[in-house]
């Protein structure tokens, strides 16, 4: 079969830090009552707001910065009242609300006081929070640091979760560094379904067939492709086409389309996975690119 891919703008790849983005960190800190900044109150149990009202219990939150894949972690739990920041074993406390960022954009800034600053949005939620699921709202997040190294004061602490609630403390706890980590892909990065719109042209001298297509494709993050194609070559409509292709991916995060037929596309993926740009290296008549996004 003949696949060709659309010309157009190559989608950046991943989200990016201007080049003075944070490494990896992790900040804990206690959050009380005081804490909420919102006009509506949070949905708490009543055992869970006798509790913190008492200080028998406290709420702890947790945040873990991937630096290579510019993802934030925000894990809180309850734990006994007084309990140490950090808590020695988190994954051990029931969870009070947990969901995961995808930071488009991570910068560190030195004025009026050296800060991290992340501005993304929420791609799962698993536990909702006292205010319910947040899934695709807007997250930002200030935190003032002191140093970097393992063991870091941090303080004041400001998360905003538009448009429902924001959390203010003025300390944490954690460690932080201040050099990003590189992304190293593997087959699991990509994964899952993508739409994709292609076209192109097909050589045959001496003239130039146009073709152009879109469909679905589904990566299993082990190597194998299923697509679902619609299209059409120089007047000629093709519908609902269905193969497999196989893939191979760098740790650059370059790769491999291989079609049945022996021909074969190089691609670029998104550091997270979400975006793919694609080009034909074979055969050598098939002049065409293009781009596809996961669903």
């Amino acid at each position: 079969m003949i696949a060709l891919l659309s010309a157009g703008t190559l989608v950046p790849l991943g989200a990016q830090n201007g080049g003075n983005g944070p490494g990896d960190f992790v900040v804990e800190r206690v959050l009380t009552l005081t804490s909420i900044l919102s006009s509506t109150a949070p949905g708490f149990p009543e055992s869970i707001l006798t509790g913190l009202t008492s200080g028998a219990i406290e709420i702890h939150q947790r945040f873990t910065y991937d630096s290579a894949r510019q993802t934030l972690d925000q894990l809180a739990f309850v734990v006994p009242g007084r309990s140490p920041v950090p808590f020695a074993n988190p994954g051990g406390a029931p969870v009070a609300d947990h969901y995961v960022v995808q930071v488009e954009r991570a910068t560190l800034s030195s004025t009026p006081q050296p800060s991290i600053n992340l501005v993304g949005h929420v791609i799962s939620n698993d536990v909702p929070t006292p205010w319910g699921f947040v899934n695709g709202a807007g997250v930002t997040i200030t935190i003032g640091y002191r140093a970097a190294g393992a063991a870091v004061e941090f303080g004041p602490i400001l998360e905003s979760v538009s448009p429902m609630y924001g959390l203010y403390t003025t300390s944490g706890a954690g460690s932080l560094s201040l050099v990003p980590e590189t992304q190293a892909c593997t087959p699991g990065t990509l994964k899952g379904t993508y739409i994709f719109d292609l076209g192109g042209y097909l050589l045959n001298t001496p003239t130039y067939s146009p073709w152009t297509e879109s469909g679905i494709f589904n990566a299993d993050g082990n190597g194998n492709i299923a697509v679902v194609d619609s299209g059409n070559l120089a007047g000629t409509p093709f519908v609902d086409r269905a193969f497999p292709i196989l893939y191979t991916i760098k740790t650059n995060c370059t790769g491999t389309f291989t079609l049945g037929s022996g021909s074969t596309m190089d691609f670029q993926l998104s550091r997270d996975g979400s975006s793919i740009n694609l080009v034909f290296t074979k055969p050598s008549n098939v002049i065409a690119k293009g781009t596809g996004r996961r669903q």
